[in-house]
């Protein structure tokens, strides 16, 4: 860009005097460190040792946080440290919660069957997949020494079986029939179950992955199943179909991340076939593969998948368990709610009367839950509902009012009666509302407590309000019996 001569003669007389004004300042300091040296070389020599280690020293730290400031170290990746589930660990969680008095026999079990298979070195090789894929069929041509039922009706395995097979290397391997899935629950459960147990799967599929098929091959590769995918009844299918469905099966491998992990192979097994089936040859030397690749590799992944299933069998069982319980809370401090109403001298008495009440259902789900609870979190989350109390207090009383009329006689009763039904419902939904946050969040946040229990206070409103209004009407009754 072209300055004018005005522009340039402004800019010359900038340059000229910061050139002056830099000079000055060199020449004042320069002058100023020539003064400072004559008197530290006039001065004592301990003085002069002194200044020059604090110079030094003041240097030394500028150079350091100037390095850090233009090189700065190289940031470590927040990680959460990641819990090592062990065996020692399950255990000690199974007593745990037999304690507490849950049943967990099916778990004990689990850890000693993973101990058996770990003491007797079997490797386990289990053929995985839905009904009707030729997942018997399939066995059998891999291993025909081995008697495997089969048949053309869909669902010939309805249990697990186990055949030992020696490969063509020589090494021993068990070989595992399980249920097709998507015969019913007990089945498929059957089955994953087992496939977990295995060293290795064979998935075997007979077309594209059905959504059902692609949510079991993601979660055998969430725990890092070495599996290998199988596509049978090839026989059925045209070449160009052929080709079609194995580029599907590779996209889908793509998709899941795991295309280089898993062997895709293509084979054709049916029943009453004479001669070896195409591809038999070429799926016995996938499985030979995986079984040379690291034995003692597929024996930590078994386990580790094996402890992850029964860590996620107790987290269900105690999730279970809290849920009961916190539904049993919940409905004792709704019926103390209607009992208090119902003892109430005023009919419009505060949910908070039911402070009392409303603060002791919050700490004692919270100490259900594990959860700390300080009591400005207990008042906030009592304010956020009590707000929305108010202004739905009158459709609370109102359909309470309504659901009296289900009951014969109920409408000649006081309206105190009414008033406790509509705070039972109040508890009701605030009881359920917190032990959803606190399940789902693992900790007290009122605003999100407070939005669950304005959610569970419209849902299935017509059922708890009958039920909360027979158990006004009972406390009632058992009232009047009791005076004198």
């Amino acid at each position: 860009m072209r300055l004018n001569r005005t522009a340039r003669t402004v800019l010359v007389i900038v340059v000229v005097l910061a050139v002056l004004g830099l000079s000055a300042t060199a020449i004042n300091l320069a002058g100023s460190l020539m003064d400072v040296w004559q008197r530290l070389r006039e001065g004592s020599l301990p003085v002069f040792v002194g200044l020059i280690i604090f110079l030094v020293a003041i240097a030394f730290l500028g150079a350091w946080a100037v390095w850090r400031l233009v090189v700065p170290s190289p940031r470590r990746r927040s990680q959460s440290p990641e819990q090592v589930v062990d065996r020692q660990t399950l255990e000690r969680r199974i007593r745990e919660a037999q304690a507490s008095g849950l049943d967990l026999r099916d778990a004990e079990q689990e850890l000693e069957e993973l101990a058996r298979r770990r003491e007797t070195g079997g490797l386990y090789l289990c053929f995985f997949g839905e009904i009707s894929t030729g997942k018997s069929s399939l066995i059998k041509a891999v291993a025909p020494e081995a008697q495997v039922e089969t048949g053309v009706t869909g669902g010939t395995t309805r249990s697990i079986r186990h055949y030992t097979w020696e490969t063509p290397a020589g090494d021993d391997v068990i070989l595992v029939d399980v249920p097709g899935s998507s015969l019913d629950a007990d089945d498929d459960e059957t089955g994953m179950r087992e496939a977990v147990r295995a060293h290795v799967v064979i998935y075997v599929c007979s077309a594209d992955l059905t959504r059902r098929q692609y949510e079991d091959l993601q979660a055998l590769i969430a725990i890092e199943k070495p599996m290998i995918l199988v596509l049978n009844k090839s026989d059925l299918l045209s070449g160009e179909e052929t080709t079609l469905i194995q580029e599907r099966l590779g996209l889908r491998l793509r998709e899941i991340g795991v295309a280089d992990d898993v062997e895709l192979v293509v084979v054709s097994a049916r029943p009453g076939d004479q001669s070896e089936p195409a591809g038999i040859g070429d799926l016995r030397s996938a499985i030979q593969r995986r079984v040379d690749h690291s034995p003692e590799a597929l024996e930590v992944l078994r386990d580790r998948a094996v402890f992850s299933m029964v860590d996620r069998r107790l987290t269900e069982a105690e999730h279970q368990r809290r849920q009961t319980e916190a539904e049993r809370i919940v409905r004792s401090y709704t019926r103390k709610a209607v009992v208090g109403a119902l003892a109430a001298v005023s009919p419009g008495t505060d949910i908070l009367i039911q402070g009392y009440l409303g603060s002791a259902l919050v700490k004692e789900l919270c100490r259900l839950y594990d959860v700390p609870a300080r009591d400005v979190e207990i008042s906030r989350l009592l304010d956020l509902s009590q707000s929305y109390v108010g202004r739905t207090l009158p459709i609370a009383l109102a359909v309470a009012g309504n659901a009296m009329k289900a009951f014969p006689g109920a409408g000649t009763i006081a309206g105190g009666v009414t008033h406790a039904v509509a705070y039972g419902l109040i508890f009701d939904a605030l009881g359920r509302g917190l032990s959803r946050s606190l399940a789902e969040g693992g900790e007290l946040r009122p605003a999100a407590a407070a939005r669950r229990f304005r959610e569970s206070m419209s849902e299935d409103l017509g059922a708890r309000t009958i039920r909360i209004a027979r158990m006004a009407l009972e406390e009632e009754e058992s009232g009047r019996r009791e005076q004198p």
